[in-house]
């Protein structure tokens, strides 16, 4: 019995040895080296797959912040040439006050003139008041900006704006688009609602209540009114716009605010050649004008009913000159 024992023994040894002498370990271990790196190789496109993804959701947010930032540039550089035009023009229209000043002073120096001359000049002076007086709304408009900014709610960058803004850039404004295009005036109200028509004025009130998109966008560029584009200079408009874009915003939020921004530019050009216009015309009349002006002096203090009939010609001429360029005055920009 024991010796059977060790036969069954011997075979169960004899077959184990025979089946592990039949493995063969070395390609064993090649093949689970193998199907780790497979695995190792898997996991690496995964995981590099994933990071490639997240590459280029950053890049694309990247690109968003780099167009938004262009088109403000674009924007601004718009605006300047748009302020710069506007400015000659105010330039071009005080010097217009000054050249009528001296045709008024030689017309009426003149004895014996016909009473209709007084009558053009009437409307002459209607036309000059009205200027002046939209220069002293500007003025005023921009003091109660001022003070109205400083109130609760308006907010540094908007009171330091308008802090710096000169009185000259209030009444180009003023005098090139009119004073009914700021809606109602900040000076004739008072306290919260000032404030709020101030905030309105600077583009400022859509940002304040935390909006964004193309509401926060047209406000701030094309304005309540377009007298608050004197605020909208290069420094506040990047520096608000830039900062108020975060990068959790969402891209269509910001394809929105690039939109908007790309059509208020259209608009400044658009603006920007009215003004141009504007500027050439009113510069040729009043050159005109003031070279009528001086051919016309050795009339000064003269007797109407003396003059040839070529210097009364050139009298009314001067008077018909001096009431188209006065007419000028009241053209404002839609």
């Amino acid at each position: 019995m024991a010796e059977k024992n060790k036969i069954n023994l011997r075979s169960i040894k004899d077959a184990a040895a025979k089946s592990a002498s039949s493995i063969d370990l070395e390609t064993a271990k090649e093949k689970a080296v193998r199907a780790g790196e497979i695995i190792g190789g898997k996991a690496q496109e995964i995981k590099d797959s994933a990071l490639a993804m997240k590459e280029d959701i950053a890049d694309k947010l990247t690109e968003l912040d780099r167009m938004l930032e262009s088109s403000i540039t674009e924007y601004n550089d718009a605006y300047t040439l748009m302020n710069d035009k506007g400015l000659q023009l105010f330039v071009e229209r005080t010097r217009a006050v000054d050249t009528i000043g001296f045709v008024e002073s030689l017309v009426n120096s003149i004895a014996n003139r016909p009473k209709s001359f007084d009558a053009e000049f009437e409307e002459i002076r209607l036309e000059r008041d009205s200027f002046l007086s939209t220069c002293d709304f500007g003025q005023r408009e921009l003091q109660a900006a001022r003070e109205a900014a400083g109130g609760a709610g308006a907010g540094i960058a908007a009171g330091a704006s308008v802090a710096f803004m000169a009185p000259t850039a209030a009444m180009w404004v003023a005098t090139t688009f009119g004073t009914a295009s700021t809606g109602t005036a900040i000076s004739a109200l008072s306290g919260a609602a000032a404030t709020n028509a101030a905030l309105a004025w600077l583009g400022g009130g859509a940002l304040s209540a935390g909006g964004g998109g193309i509401v926060a966008g047209n406000a701030l560029l094309a304005m309540a009114g377009p007298i608050g584009w004197t605020i909208a200079g290069a420094t506040l408009l990047t520096s608000i716009l830039l900062f108020t874009s975060k990068k959790a915003k969402l891209n269509k939020q910001k394809n929105e605010e690039i939109e908007a921004v790309k059509n208020n530019t259209e608009k400044v050009r658009e603006i920007d050649a009215q003004i141009k216009q504007l500027l050439d015309e009113t510069s040729a009349i009043r050159t005109g004008l003031a070279a009528s002006c001086t051919s016309c002096l050795p009339l000064f203090g003269k007797d109407y009913s003396a003059f040839s009939e070529e210097q009364k010609k050139s009298l009314g001429a001067l008077v018909n000159q001096t009431k188209a360029l006065s007419a000028l005055f009241g053209k404002t920009i839609a």
